[in-house]
């Protein structure tokens, strides 16, 4: 195999959530458009096993173990594509090709990158849920694409880009396309809660509730509990004025999946990790 040079290619991921959003291919237009060419890619099925090691400074120094188990929470979404792309911009010197990606990606928060970054333009939820992932470093790079492709370092593309783009069609032809970023799944839960407990409303609760679910201002929640027979006694009532923002009330959402289910309802994938995530990471709104 032929040497790689860490100073001009640099370790990307493109994570389950934005397989599950279909937005590989924008991100790989992006990338394109920048300079930054595909080499080599590997399709990741479950948790790389040496995922610890690729979050190793993060566990160390930075979060708490319970803010690392979310990692975990986004890998069983599904499929990850790794993939080793080349810094080919005739006019950037060795080694710069990191510094230009890490802009291009923006800010781990997305509402706090800027215009014309990935996160941003593509609308990541959250610094969990933030589409793409690169190396910061040359030195990174080489450490994580063997976490990551193992000691082969992945697959080259010898069929060039069409058969990248080819497999990415193929990964998300089997997903269906997901559009709803936080505000939609909060305000989808609040619906399917009131529309499970409508009967139990009074007639001025019911009045009011279609207006409450479709804003989801702060405070929304709350004011649609106060509308439940018995208030915050009743079952739903956590769940329903539930923020799911950082400095707010956590649920635990597996105990809320039972309350869920006896009145036939459920939370997918996609909400319980948006939620989960959110209630640990400032979510981008839609305001």
């Amino acid at each position: 195999m032929t040497a790689i040079d860490w100073q001009r290619t640099i370790l990307v991921l493109l994570p389950p959530d934005a397989l599950e959003r279909h937005l590989c291919s924008p991100v790989l237009d992006m990338l394109d458009e920048h300079g930054f060419t595909p080499v080599r890619y590997e399709v990741l099925w479950h948790r790389p096993p040496n995922q610890d090691a690729w979050q190793e400074r993060n566990i160390s120094s930075v979060w708490k173990a319970y803010f690392y188990r979310q990692v975990d929470l986004v890998f069983d979404l599904g499929p990850t594509l790794a993939l080793l792309v080349e810094d080919r911009r005739a006019d950037t010197a060795p080694g710069t090709g990191h510094k230009r990606l890490r802009a291009l990606k923006g800010a781990s928060d997305p509402a706090e990158a800027a215009p014309g970054t990935i996160r941003r333009d593509l609308r990541g939820i959250n610094v969990m849920l933030d589409i793409v992932h690169t190396a910061d470093t040359p030195e990174d790079s080489a450490h994580e694409a063997t976490v990551f492709f193992g000691p082969d370092l992945g697959r080259p593309l010898t069929g060039g880009q069409s058969e990248l783009r080819d497999v990415v069609a193929l990964l998300e032809a089997g997903i269906p396309k997901e559009t709803r970023e936080y505000d939609d799944v909060l305000v989808g839960l609040r619906s399917k809660l009131v529309a499970a407990v409508w009967n139990e409303l009074t007639a001025e609760g019911r009045k009011l509730a279609p207006g409450l679910v479709a804003e989801p201002r702060a405070g929304a929640g709350a004011e649609l509990a106060a509308l439940l027979p018995g208030g915050a006694a009743h079952p739903l009532a956590e769940l329903l004025a539930c923020e799911f923002l950082p400095g707010h009330p956590r649920p635990d959402l597996r105990r809320a999946a039972a309350q869920l289910a006896v009145y036939g309802l459920t939370l997918d994938r996609w909400e319980h990790v948006v939620l989960q995530t959110s209630t640990i990471f400032e979510p981008l709104r839609r305001s």
